[in-house]
C-alpha cells in the first residue's frame, strides 16, 4: 500500500508542475503579446512616415530642411569667424566644401524616433510632449555632429570619412534611444 500511495502522489507532483508550466508559458505568451503589438506598431509608423516623406519627397522639394540646416551650421562658423560661402545647401567653410543631403538633417532618426514614441501604450499628451521635446534634441545634437566633422574636415580631411560613416552613423542610433530611453523614465 505505502508503494501506491507514493505513486500516487508522484503523478500529482507531476500533474502540477506541467499545470505550472502551462500558467508560466500562457504568462510569457502575453507578455510577448504586447512585445509584439508594440514592435508592429513601430514598424508600421516608420512604413508610414517613411512613405509620407518620399511621396513629398518626389511631389515638392523638400530641400528647405536642408538649406535651414546649412544656413544654421554656416551661421555657427561665421560667428566663430570662419570665412564661409553658402548657396542653398552647399557651404564651404574655409575651403572645405560640404553638401547638406537628407541624410544629414535627423529626418530619418526623427522619424524613427517618432515611432517609437507614437508606439508605446501612453497618453496623447505625454507622446506630444516627447515628440515636441525628442526632435528638436536630436535636430540639436546633429547640428553638433555636423559642426564636428566640418572641424574634422577642415583640419583632418583624411579622418573625415571614417568618422562621418563609422563614427557618427552609430553614434546618431544611441542618440536616438538615448533619448528615447530619457522620455520613458520621464513619463513613469
Amino acid at each position: 500500500m505505502k508503494k501506491r500511495r507514493k505513486v500516487g502522489k508522484r503523478k500529482k507532483v507531476e500533474r502540477d508542475t506541467t499545470h505550472r508550466n502551462n500558467i508560466t508559458i500562457v504568462e510569457r505568451a502575453r507578455g510577448m503579446e504586447e512585445a509584439l503589438k508594440y514592435v508592429a506598431l513601430f514598424l508600421a509608423f516608420c512604413l508610414a512616415f517613411y512613405l509620407v516623406y518620399y511621396f513629398l519627397r518626389l511631389r515638392c522639394s523638400l530641400s528647405l530642411l536642408n538649406d535651414v540646416t546649412a544656413l544654421i551650421l554656416g551661421g555657427i562658423f561665421s560667428l566663430c569667424g570662419a570665412n564661409v560661402i553658402l548657396k542653398g545647401a552647399t557651404l564651404s567653410i574655409n575651403g572645405f566644401g560640404l553638401e547638406i543631403i537628407d541624410e544629414c538633417t535627423a529626418v530619418f532618426s526623427s522619424i524613427v524616433y517618432c515611432s517609437a514614441v507614437l508606439a508605446y501604450p501612453t497618453t496623447l499628451k505625454k507622446k506630444c510632449i516627447g515628440i515636441a521635446l525628442g526632435v528638436p534634441a536630436l535636430y540639436t545634437i546633429n547640428i553638433i555632429r555636423l559642426f564636428i566633422l566640418t572641424l574634422i574636415g577642415i583640419h583632418h580631411p583624411e579622418m573625415f570619412e571614417f568618422v562621418h560613416v563609422y563614427l557618427w552613423q552609430a553614434s546618431f542610433i544611441i542618440f536616438v534611444v538615448v533619448i528615447f530611453l530619457l522620455w520613458l523614465n520621464s513619463i513613469k
